[in-house]
């Protein structure tokens, strides 16, 4: 096409606007072919037009292509092609579907240093305090499993009768001691040691957390394939594979959850939002293979700034924190009944 033509298409008035309208309307109906058609035809005359770019990236996460769509963020925000903070959000939103750490952590420390980013700072620093406190946990996870490994592997080679003392703390101890042993079990591996633990997961009175540790115990000697366990009165069916080791390997929604409690409670103390933080893995981990509706995370975070807030006695009302994350009381109620009978809040709150 000869360059004047491309020049009256361009110029035309609303040629733009309207293709991104009809872009936008067809990824919300899932057209995702026909969504890029219409942005592509923008930027066959205009290669840099930031709306079109960012509308490309959208649509290409949308549809699951998120690796087509990182290097596009990723030279949008190189370039600083259009809104700086409409380009930050798109791009920390892919990098954390991606569990792209290392990169998010840059994003963060380059975000910091730029004006255009000052209103959302205070978001930013609750992000980076978030990932902070999920690093120095996970720092600590596995210095304390090489201090188990060690402990397992010589006491099991001074005493043949070790693994079968283990045994005994998993149908008779306390939580601690049940814990205990799964967590030294995962280092004694043989065909007994898995049988004992796959039965351990179909016994009626382990808590339902113990439960998640044997499986990941299962998990990190490599078994594989389809196991049953019983929760909640219930036999549920689950591969060993499928079993997140790392808290940070949680589904992106249940992610959600703690970043919003975090940007909202940033300017509380560290030890508030480290507590949500564990109250939160500890549901997670009652709960696991099932998982929480969260297609609305302020709703759950709100439930969860509540409930400790109870825990940590700071007297705040549903209605308050209503008004912090915007949802209802009646939505904070619901789900903290959720919480509550999972993890025994009411008792705890009466014990503190």
């Amino acid at each position: 096409m000869p360059q004047d033509d491309k020049e009256n298409i361009i110029l035309f008035p609303g040629f733009a606007q309207q293709n991104l309208r009809e872009a936008k309307k067809a990824a919300e109906e899932e057209r995702y072919a026909q969504a890029l058609e219409y942005a592509q035809e923008i930027l066959r005359f205009v290669p840099d037009h930031p709306e079109a770019l960012l509308t490309t990236a959208d649509i290409l996460m949308r549809a699951g292509r998120l690796e087509e769509a990182l290097p596009l963020l990723a030279q949008m925000w190189e370039k600083q092609t259009g809104d700086v903070a409409e380009i930050f959000r798109a791009y920390l939103g892919l990098l954390l579907k991606l569990e792209d750490f290392e990169r998010i952590q840059a994003l963060l420390v380059q975000a910091t240093n730029m004006k255009e980013l000052a209103p959302f700072m205070p978001e930013i620093k609750a992000i980076q305090e978030t990932f902070q406190m999920v690093e120095t946990q996970r720092e600590q996870w596995e210095e304390q499993e090489r201090f188990s490994r060690q402990t397992a592997l010589q006491k099991a080679e001074l005493d043949p009768s070790y693994a079968s003392r283990l045994y005994e703390k998993l149908e008779g101890g306390t939580f601690e001691e049940q814990l205990g042993a799964i967590e030294q079990l995962k280092y004694i591996q043989s065909p007994e040691t898995v049988s004992v633990l796959r039965e351990y997961l179909m016994l009626v009175y382990p808590d339902p957390m113990l439960k998640t540790f044997a499986l990941r115990a299962l998990k990190k000697m490599g078994e594989t394939g389809p196991v049953f366990l019983y929760k909640f009165e219930q036999k549920f069916q689950t591969n060993i594979e499928d079993v997140p080791l790392y808290d940070e390997e949680m589904p992106e929604g249940e992610r959600n959850v703690l970043e919003r409690l975090s940007t909202i409670a940033y300017e509380r103390d560290a030890s508030f939002i480290s507590f949500a933080f564990q109250l939160w893995m500890e549901y997670l981990f009652a709960m696991y293979p099932l998982h929480p509706d969260v297609d609305a995370p302020d709703e759950w975070a709100a439930a969860l700034h509540y409930g400790v807030s109870r825990l940590l006695r700071m007297e705040q009302s549903k209605q308050e924190i209503s008004k912090l994350y915007q949802v209802s009381s009646f939505q904070i109620q619901r789900n903290y009944q959720s919480l509550s009978e999972v993890l025994h809040l009411e008792s705890r709150t009466q014990d503190i």
